[in-house]
């Protein structure tokens, strides 16, 4: 991309070297398209793009630790539970066996009916071992205490009173107490099991959960990456495109400013670099125009003030002799006194041909290209002898109405002539084809305040408001393409704006157009004012 934009930029170099003429004013344009190129990125950058990306990334994969590490504190926390309810099931298991092994001696082993003192101190001391042993399990599980409680109790009628009742009574609170401490066992041991099973799901849904979270991240960041580099790949691309064909000159479509980043910025720098590049073209073809017209006419001079030196000789001969058949016809010598001997024909005919030699070479004589005081009435009339030569003239009625008061304007003269001859051409060109009048041209000059006024009017065939918004576009044209190139008036504006001035267009359809020249007296107030700006 880099190669193209340095061929831009080549050309640009290029064109602004051509035309002494253009020079100043395509170093002003370069001043405006300084101010253009330096534009600022309107909305998102790359950089900030990519940085809101990784961002996002981060925050993303942050998002996903904080749920795996709240989901392993939540996993441990449970499987602590698990661990704490499998040891105090153990020692409930435990605790119910030394019970039922203290059941077993006292009422199975022996002979339940002769139970000393020392049989019941016996009971009580393994019960206090029994309860010390598993203090926690009293403290976690206070049925176990209320269980050695009772069976204390028990313990307590029969020391106080050993009878038969009381040993029955505690031989039946050791068989309900093992038996309520065996369900209870059962009870942590199912709470156990259900413990351990939705240990394991829970497991298993975070393991689920997190890959799913993963694989959806990576998938949702890559398509996002993929799509951002597929745009920025095709904007290259099209970039790159439309650089080739501002390359070989194809400079009418303009690239869609679909983005509001660097390649946005790039995007419109290339739109404006490509309507730089045709308005530069434009100008300097203009600039071609004007110096090709001044060679012509240089040319045209040369050729005429030739043409008229080798014409005078014989034109002097031809009158010589027509004189002196005149004097002699004057002295009634001559034998022909009848209509044959027609000397004042001869010599009217000879002076037309004088006027006509001198006429063209006068108008074609080169003028200085610079600014001077200039008639502006005179150099109409001179242009208007000079194009009444030309045959597409010859049935118009080319009227002047021309303000002798008017002062003397600085401009360069055949630049003005340039102008003129346009105004007067493109006028005749409207008159080709009408036939329901008489075809007609008006120049009117006029003074305004520190102003001078040109207006060149005709009847023809008159413009609609699409053709005379796009009048001065250079290359515009609605002629024939063997008529005309569209430089005409686009040629006229720039020369009158150089010289200060303003020309404007007013068109009917089917009624005429009039051009007016407005030309300013104080050239150097403008020049002044150019030179600032």
């Amino acid at each position: 991309m880099s190669k193209y934009i340095g061929q831009f930029f080549d050309m640009r170099s290029k064109l602004n070297k051509l035309g002494n003429g253009a020079e100043n004013r395509l170093l002003q344009e370069d001043a405006k398209a300084t101010n253009l190129t330096s534009l600022k990125v309107p909305g998102i950058s790359l950089r900030l793009k990519g940085l809101i990306i990784f961002m996002l990334f981060v925050l993303y994969g942050g998002l996903l630790a904080s749920f795996i590490l709240h989901q392993k504190t939540v996993l441990l926390n449970r499987f602590t539970e698990l661990q704490e309810l499998s040891g105090t099931t153990t020692e409930l298991r435990l605790f119910d066996a030394n019970i039922f092994h203290i059941f077993e001696t006292v009422f199975i082993s022996s002979d339940p009916n002769l139970h000393t003192s020392k049989d019941i101190s016996n009971i009580r001391t393994q019960l206090l071992a029994i309860s010390r042993q598993y203090a926690n399990l009293e403290t976690n599980l206070p049925k176990v205490a209320a269980s050695l409680a009772k069976l204390n109790t028990y313990l307590d009628k029969l020391a106080n009173n050993p009878t038969k009742s009381n040993l029955a009574n505690l031989r039946t609170g050791f068989i309900t107490e093992e038996a309520s401490l065996s369900h209870l066992a059962d009870n942590l041991q199912k709470h156990q099991t259900e413990l351990e099973n939705s240990y394991r799901q829970h497991s298993n849904s975070v393991a689920v959960i997190a890959l799913l979270i993963g694989s959806s991240g990576i998938i949702i960041f890559g398509m996002i990456i993929t799509v951002f580099f597929t745009r920025l790949t095709n904007d290259l691309l099209l970039l790159k495109s439309h650089a080739e064909k501002i390359i070989i000159g194809d400079r009418e479509d303009m690239i869609p400013i679909t983005r509001r980043d660097e390649v946005g910025v790039l995007m419109s720098a290339i739109n404006r670099l490509s309507q730089d590049l045709d308005i530069r073209e434009k100008q300097l073809e203009i600039e071609h125009h004007k110096y090709f017209h001044r060679e012509k006419v240089a040319a045209i001079g040369e050729l005429a003030a030739g043409i008229a030196h080798e014409i005078g000789n014989p034109i002097s001969a031809i009158a010589g002799v027509a004189q002196a058949m005149r004097e002699i016809q004057a002295s009634k010598s001559c034998p022909f006194q009848d209509s044959i001997c027609r000397p004042d024909l001869i010599l009217a005919q000879t002076s037309r041909l004088a006027t006509i030699a001198r006429e063209i070479a006068d108008f074609a004589a080169p003028l200085p290209a610079e600014y001077q005081l200039l008639d502006l009435n005179e150099l109409i009339k001179n242009t208007c002898r000079f194009v009444r030569y030309d045959r597409r003239f010859r049935n118009i009625n080319l009227d002047m109405k021309l303000d002798h008061q008017i002062p003397a304007i600085r401009a360069i003269g055949d630049r003005l002539i340039q102008v003129v001859m346009n105004l007067l051409f493109n006028s005749v060109d409207a008159l080709e084809n009408i036939k329901d009048r008489l075809a007609t041209i008006n120049i009117i000059t006029s003074s305004r305040d520190n102003a001078v006024s040109m207006t060149v009017a005709d009847n023809g065939c008159g413009m609609n408001e699409e053709t005379l918004h796009q009048a001065f576009e250079a290359f515009f044209t609605t002629k024939r393409p063997s008529k005309g190139t569209g430089l005409g008036l686009a040629l006229c504006y720039s020369i009158i704006k150089d010289h200060g001035g303003k020309i404007e267009l007013e068109s009917t359809p089917s009624s005429g157009t009039l051009a007016r020249v407005i030309l300013p007296l104080n050239l150097s107030n403008y020049h002044e004012k150019l030179s600032e700006s």
